[in-house]
């Protein structure tokens, strides 16, 4: 909100200058036009953060997520460690399946991978940091008593990790059932990978979303597979569209804002559901790419990049019941599943809610030769 109380006012004078200054006859249709483009994103960008907000509280609280598990049509189960055949359990059976999960030692990562193993899974946690996954992995076993359950370390926001990961993965695995794209951050500072990329884009996106599943493209699809790629993006991606590459980079590395760092990333994830899974733009025969939200869960994540102020998304999902609908696209039949869909809580729900009313409105959709020209620059970018 501050920062859109600042722009109000920068615009202000704007319009106090144009008001009271002598401008050329030859620049007054081109003043005219930047004024109205100017006014039409402050107005963009205030309803979409409005809309968002009480959008979040009905559907991303833990109020919505009571509400929209009572239209289940599949049992659920209330804690991620109930083992197949055990009380409470929702009866999935996963037993065969490989399932790699990135980000998987804390938060709703760590969740995913608890219910997975305790279905019977082989599971890969893709972590950063060796004493952290390690002390996950014992908690999960303890907790599942899986023995399937395998840390290989990698660091999304570098090339040359998940490269190296991938490489780990496929000397042990012919086949992956689900990879889970969901490692990353929100940062307030800006932060910079060995090639001086910014962190967020980085990991969320360009390594961890994009040329990740593309490594993997030979253990996922495979001819009458039922696999399928998850890429956990986030609600807070409604409030805008995939801006220019330079500005989604941080490329200037000016008014850097972690905030909308995440966003853009996480609205880039949406969009590279939806161009994996038509025909003339996928590089896949057989895998299902779907997008998805946890809703406003209470994790180590959010606490850090919120702080107090994550009292405004009270009342919270507890990490399980973020990682939840997740958790069913890891498992349900890609029949069940709709290719390019942005998901929460085990429905394909709104990717827009800035026009009147909730409805889609024009300001967070891009343009086809905008999501030809990101598409493009993330090959060039990820050196494809």
């Amino acid at each position: 909100q501050d920062q859109i109380d600042n722009r109000m006012n920068a615009h202000h004078l704007l319009i106090l200058f144009l008001f009271t200054t002598t401008i050329p006859a030859s620049t007054v249709s081109i003043s005219t036009a930047f004024l109205t483009n100017t006014l039409k994103n402050i107005m963009g960008a205030t309803i979409s953060t409005t809309q968002w907000y009480f959008h979040g509280k009905k559907h991303f609280t833990k109020t919505g997520y009571e509400k929209h598990i009572k239209s289940y049509k599949e049992p659920v189960q209330m804690d991620p460690a109930i083992g197949t055949g055990e009380d409470g359990s929702d009866g999935v059976d996963m037993t065969g399946k490989v399932i790699v999960v990135t980000g998987a030692n804390s938060g709703i990562g760590k969740e995913m991978t608890t219910y997975a193993a305790a279905k019977g899974a082989n599971v890969y946690m893709f972590c950063r940091s060796k004493d952290r996954a390690e002390a996950a992995r014992d908690d999960i076993v303890q907790k599942t008593n899986s023995k399937t359950v395998n840390i290989i370390l990698c660091d999304v926001s570098e090339k040359k990790s998940v490269e190296k990961a991938v490489t780990e993965l496929q000397a042990k695995e012919s086949k992956v059932d689900c990879l889970v794209c969901n490692a990353g951050g929100l940062f307030n500072d800006r932060r910079e990978n060995s090639e001086g990329m910014e962190v967020t884009f980085a990991s969320h996106f360009l390594y961890g979303s994009y040329l990740l599943p593309l490594l993997l493209k030979p253990q996922l699809d495979k001819p009458e597979s039922d696999s399928r790629v998850v890429l956990v993006s986030s609600g807070g991606m409604l409030t805008t569209s995939f801006p220019g590459w330079d500005v989604a980079t941080n490329a200037s590395k000016e008014k850097y804002d972690g905030t909308f760092a995440y966003a853009y990333a996480k609205r880039g994830q949406v969009l590279l559901a939806e161009q994996w899974s038509q025909k003339s733009t996928s590089p896949f025969s057989n895998v299902a790419v779907v997008s998805a939200h946890p809703g406003w869960s209470g994790t180590t994540g959010v606490d850090d990049a919120f702080g107090d102020n994550k009292k405004y998304l009270e009342p919270m999902r507890t990490p399980w019941q973020g990682a939840e609908g997740i958790a069913w696209l890891m498992h349900a039949p890609t029949s069940k599943i709709t290719p390019g869909a942005f998901y929460l809580d085990r429905s394909a729900t709104k990717k827009h809610i800035a026009g009147p009313f909730m409805s889609e409105g024009g300001y967070t959709k891009n343009k086809p030769a905008e999501v030809d020209d990101m598409m493009k620059k993330l090959k060039e970018t990820a050196g494809i």
